[in-house]
């Protein structure tokens, strides 16, 4: 007589031994981002006191549980740079920037980094960086803004034109979505398959492709027949 186990029981067998294995990791790794948390506020409270060398091994601490932890390792970067490892420091900055390019201190860091060495051609291109992450009353923003308006102030204007214009294509969205939702009138059909395409485009880059598909639907019901 055949003793095995049935089929029938195996599979909810193994279905729950998964379930278990699951809950258990996502518990574990939950743990660990509570344990990185902590050693970061440690780790930040003891570089505010001048602790470096208890802040370094606190923010080390943090890294071995959550290597993608860019605050931890941005200020373990200010910590080698305030004992004058400047190299260690750049290299942990540029990590965080390989991790997180949009890492808005990081950049403004680098740049202080790079003032120190001389290098100002590095420096204004991370403050360009941390000018373009910022908002107007950013203060990060605008402590970039004047070390920009000191070292390069023809790049400040660039940056400050390039500003306006992404303010002006903006309004212009605004306007195209105002008149798709009928509160302007078009005036020709061009305009109304151009408004649909680009309102198309912003549903596709914020990765809402039901909506894009709507809206390349009713560009090509506007498009005359030969085109």
């Amino acid at each position: 007589m055949n003793k095995s186990p049935s089929v029938k029981f195996l599979v909810p067998l193994f279905l729950f031994t998964i379930i278990i294995n699951t809950s258990c990791s996502y518990t574990s790794w939950a743990y660990f981002l509570d344990q990185a948390k902590e050693y970061r506020i440690k780790a930040d409270k003891l570089q505010s006191e001048g602790k470096l060398d208890q802040a370094i091994e606190y923010y080390q601490k943090t890294i071995g549980l959550d290597r993608y932890c860019v605050a931890a390792s941005n200020g373990l970067a200010i910590c080698y740079e305030k004992k004058g490892w400047l190299r260690r420091a750049e290299e942990e900055y540029l990590q965080v920037l390989e991790i997180k390019p949009a890492y808005a201190p990081a950049h403004y860091n680098l740049g202080l980094l790079y003032e120190k060495y001389g290098d100002i051609r590095k420096a204004v291109f991370h403050w360009k960086q941390r000018m373009r992450l910022g908002h107007p009353g950013d203060p990060g923003a605008l402590k970039a803004k004047a070390k920009l308006k000191k070292y390069a102030p023809e790049e400040l204007k660039k940056e400050q034109a390039r500003e306006l214009a992404q303010r002006i294509m903006q309004q212009k969205e605004e306007d195209v979505l105002d008149k798709i939702r009928g509160k302007k009138k078009y005036r020709t059909k061009e305009e109304k398959i151009q408004d649909n395409y680009l309102e198309g485009m912003q549903f596709y880059q914020r990765g809402d492709y039901q909506k894009t598909a709507e809206c390349f639907h009713k560009m090509i019901e506007t498009l005359p027949i030969s085109k």
